[in-house]
């Protein structure tokens, strides 16, 4: 539900995500690419591996790297996605996941909707593009579409599979998106969310 719709007075305070403070940023020179997902209807990772064929059948040697974590569609999709011939390489959670971010050039986000999306401030702080369906509500608000990313509308699988094969061809494009993504993920720190909590909640003590 979108609340300021129906109460006037809401204060929009976004999460305060856990970005990279390693110091090291992805080169994004690599042949691969990262999904980060629950086996889950909302994940939509059937449209993922429509795109991801798509994408292979004129970028064969990169890989997609699925990091699903456990989800209601997890038995259905595994099985189906091992079948693929497309260069996709399922892993199990990580704990370590921003070494994964490192060893890739791009995210990508194929979400029905999303609250938020964590992992896309996080990609974009290791120096990730992302690529991600316009969906309802995070997207938008995180990405710059053309900057740090693209937002791809009306879930379209030939316009997402587009945009991830031209950053494939560019690598110059994939880096600049990168460090557009360093800066603009600086939004979610907690240095500069924690002071909004502050002050709302001066103005409910009055």
């Amino acid at each position: 539900m979108v609340w300021h719709k129906w109460i006037p007075r809401v204060k929009i305070i976004p999460n305060v995500v856990n970005l990279n403070n390693t110091g090291r940023l992805s080169d994004c020179s690599s042949k691969n690419v990262i999904f980060i997902g629950r086996y889950s209807q909302q994940k939509d990772i059937w449209s993922l591996m429509k795109i991801w064929e798509l994408v292979h059948q004129r970028y064969p040697d990169w890989t997609l790297n699925l990091f699903g974590d456990y989800g209601d569609q997890r038995d259905v999709l595994l099985p189906e996605i091992r079948k693929m011939d497309a260069n996709v390489v399922v892993h199990e959670p990580t704990a370590n996941i921003g070494e994964e971010y490192l060893r890739n050039s791009m995210l990508l986000l194929t979400s029905l909707y999303e609250p938020f999306g964590l992992v896309m401030p996080e990609a974009m702080s290791y120096g990730l593009p992302v690529v991600a369906f316009d969906c309802p509500y995070g997207p938008a608000d995180i990405i710059t579409d053309g900057v740090d990313g693209f937002l791809i509308k009306d879930r379209s699988i030939e316009d997402f599979a587009d945009k991830v094969c031209w950053l494939m061809e560019d690598e110059g494009l994939r880096r600049r998106m990168g460090q557009a993504g360093t800066k603009s993920s600086q939004r979610y720190s907690a240095e500069n969310i924690m002071p909004m909590w502050k002050e709302l909640f001066e103005v409910l003590r009055g």
